[in-house]
């Protein structure tokens, strides 16, 4: 049996040429083609979330009968307002 032949190892991959294109660094920047994609994917970052979180409400209080959520203070901590705020600023002695 013959005595197996030393391989030569593959050439390295070459890497590829960046392109002549400068990387925009604000919206402006952006060659006019690309506006309308910009801001089709800035309404999505924004709108996605809002539309995720809202539909999870409507879905808890339709399907699961929980309550609207109300700002109201509790009752204990609106009996404790002090009167010094009510009455204005409290007074300093000028300098003179």
């Amino acid at each position: 049996m013959p005595a197996p032949t030393p391989r030569r190892p593959p050439a390295p991959a070459s890497k590829p040429k960046p392109a002549d294109i400068p990387i925009p660094r604000t919206p402006g920047e952006l060659p006019a083609k690309y506006r309308p994609a910009a801001i089709k994917v800035t309404l999505l970052i924004v709108a996605l979330p809002v539309a995720i979180v809202s539909s999870y409400l409507v879905y808890k209080r339709l399907y699961l009968g929980e309550d609207r959520r109300r700002l109201v203070p509790p009752e204990d901590k609106a009996d404790t307002i002090m009167p010094s705020t009510i009455s204005g600023p409290p007074s300093h002695p000028r300098k003179s």
